[in-house]
């Protein structure tokens, strides 16, 4: 499971497309049918779905872009945000035509899937599915369900450093901490090529990347949400508590969670059956999509 669940180089329709500002965001169009948009974490690019896309590419319209900084696409630049991955992938959903369309974001790609939401393409979605995200990574007074790392201990630029004093190195202490904990020889595969995967990430792109995504917060904006939501998380997660969960299903509205058991911040990956079999469950349950 492990070796093809992180298989990049499988037979696959990749296109590019122009975006307004310029910039280039490659992507993978695949089969037809109600659409799935896979949005990808923080230094994995769309080779993070590998089992998601090869599971439904037979029955649905599978689309999944990577994100500027990863991949073929554009770099991530300082003067990029979170609402400029969200115009990417919105100007994506207007080129391809896509109408009803699930929005499964993992880590990163939750925060992209709910700036989506918020702007003007929300009618082309039908819903969200998050993976083990939470709306604000760093906690404060008002806000405990962040990275379990803890918000006041917290400090973004030591671990900026890290990667630019030494990418290879940050690489493989960051990367077992994406799976289940007490679990990292199960994982041994997966560990080893995510490692390989990243490697050779333009690290410029991966800190600005990391800065946008620590600055983001959604707390509030979630709550305004009217989309159904599926809140997908590892009990086993080195990176968000199951408490956060418990939170965004109090306060998402149309919410609930599905928790995995053997999973850690990457339960696609993971336990990749069980959360398949979980996401066509929660597609079904939204209905037959509206035509165009």
């Amino acid at each position: 499971m492990a070796a093809a669940a992180l298989e990049k180089n499988r037979r696959r329709s990749v296109s590019v497309l122009q975006l307004t500002d310029g910039g280039l965001l490659e992507y993978d169009d695949e089969g037809s049918g109600q659409a799935i948009v896979f949005l990808h974490g923080w230094s994995l690019g769309n080779e993070a779905f590998g089992p998601q896309r090869r599971h439904f590419a037979a029955t649905r319209h599978v689309v999944s872009p990577c994100l500027r900084g990863h991949g073929n696409s554009s770099p991530f630049e300082e003067s990029h945000d979170i609402e400029t991955l969200a115009s990417d992938v919105s100007q994506l959903l207007v080129e391809l035509e896509v109408a009803d369309a699930v929005l499964v974001g993992w880590s990163l790609g939750a925060l992209v899937a709910w700036q989506v939401a918020l702007g003007n393409e929300r009618a082309r979605m039908a819903g969200i599915v998050t993976i083990d995200m939470v709306p604000r990574v760093l906690n404060g007074d008002d806000w405990s369900h962040g990275l379990r790392a803890g918000a006041h201990l917290y400090d973004v630029d030591i671990d900026v450093r890290k990667m630019r004093t030494n990418w290879q190195e940050f690489t493989q202490a960051y990367v077992p901490k994406v799976f289940a904990s007490g679990k990292s020889e199960q994982r041994r595969e997966l560990i080893a090529k995510m490692t390989t995967l990243i490697a050779d990430n333009d690290v410029g792109s991966m800190t600005q990347l990391w800065h946008a995504i620590v600055n983001a917060d959604f707390v509030d904006q979630v709550q305004t949400l009217d989309l159904p939501t599926m809140i997908t998380y590892g009990q086993l997660s080195q990176v968000y508590d199951e408490p956060a969960a418990m939170w965004m299903e109090q306060h998402i509205p149309n919410s609930r969670r599905v928790a995995f058991a053997e999973s850690g911040h990457a339960p696609h990956l993971e336990e990749p059956r069980l959360f398949n079999q979980a996401l066509e469950q929660f597609i079904e349950e939204l209905g037959a999509p509206r035509s165009k």
